[in-house]
């Protein structure tokens, strides 16, 4: 878990990957093949996606500057055009070991769904191995109430010494229904509690969005298809509140956006990546809202290794586009 405070000492270093790690899959929205690989990076350099597909102006900084669509995914798109999407589980999976500086290296302009949460990213982190860097790892520390509302969707953010995730959601006449998750963020609460949770969606909605171009890589393999009060799934849910807790889980991944861990207590009911990322602009339009401070840690070198162990996973074997 995460504090800040005044002291001098024992501030978190920024982390990168010790080994390169690679995935191959199928991209959910697009449903085109997909190659991609992640590599360490220096300190300060945080999150950057290069598309080998093209051979210039291929540099996409993971930052709000750069977010350009958001209709079902997160995307972002760099001065020039080129963009990538649907980065929000890799995201939520760097965010949540604490991971600042790589490179994703990709051949298409979306990652892979994989099996619709940050499972398969978390296990290939954790395998590769974390390394240490000698710069100060920095946050944004919410300093004063604000709150965000966007048709009767809101986000709301407060003062706080961790980030705290109080998320709402209600589908109405579904088995999903009205949902509520507390969620207490760090590193072994991301592995337990959000790393597996997967997206989700409606049937009646999936003919809709194939029809404007949408999930056309979608399949019950990478998501969990709600139909009324049945799920598709054969294997129904992988643990209780999944749904909600996808909710946090693209939470984690659009907060990311502000290029550093944000803390603070956040409340919200219906989140999605549209409100998430006009929050965080929101968040940064005015600077009384926010400082940004050295990280200061609560647990060991050795307990963040620890943490770091397959145990905190299930160990169910998932099959993925």
């Amino acid at each position: 878990m995460n504090f800040i405070n005044n002291s001098k000492n024992n501030f978190v270093k920024q982390k990168t990957l010790k080994n390169n790690i690679i995935f191959s899959g199928v991209g959910l929205h697009t449903g085109k093949a997909v190659s991609m690989s992640i590599e360490p990076s220096e300190p300060n350099t945080g999150i950057v996606f290069e598309r080998t597909d093209l051979y210039e102006n291929n540099m996409i900084e993971a930052i709000i500057d750069n977010v350009d669509e958001t209709c079902l995914c997160t995307k972002i798109t760099n001065k020039h055009g080129v963009s990538v999407s649907t980065i929000e589980h890799l995201m939520a999976a760097f965010h949540g070991l604490e991971i600042d500086n790589v490179k994703v290296k990709i051949n298409s302009d979306e990652l892979p769904a994989l099996d619709g949460s940050s499972y398969v990213y978390v296990k290939k982190i954790i395998d590769s191995g974390v390394k240490f860097q000698s710069v100060n790892r920095k946050c944004i520390k919410i300093l004063k109430r604000i709150k965000f509302c966007l048709n009767d969707r809101y986000i709301s953010a407060e003062p706080s010494n961790e980030l705290l995730l109080n998320i709402n959601i209600d589908y109405p006449n579904t088995i999903i229904g009205n949902s509520h998750f507390t969620y207490n963020h760090s590193q072994s609460n991301f592995l337990a509690q959000l790393s597996e949770a997967r997206t989700f969606t409606l049937l009646e909605d999936v003919e809709k969005m194939r029809l404007n171009g949408y999930a056309m890589g979608g399949s019950l393999n990478n998501a969990i298809v709600v139909d009324k009060y049945k799920i598709l799934n054969s294997d129904g849910l992988r643990f209780e509140k999944e749904f909600v807790k996808h909710k946090a889980l693209d939470c984690i991944g659009d907060f990311y956006l502000f290029g550093m861990p944000l803390i603070g207590t956040i409340n919200t009911f219906a989140p999605g990546h549209k409100i998430n990322q006009m929050f965080v602009k929101a968040i940064l339009s005015n600077k009384e809202n926010y400082s940004i401070e050295d990280l200061e840690i609560k647990y060991s070198h050795d307990e963040y290794i620890n943490a770091l162990n397959f145990n905190n996973l299930s160990q169910k074997e998932i099959n993925v586009a």
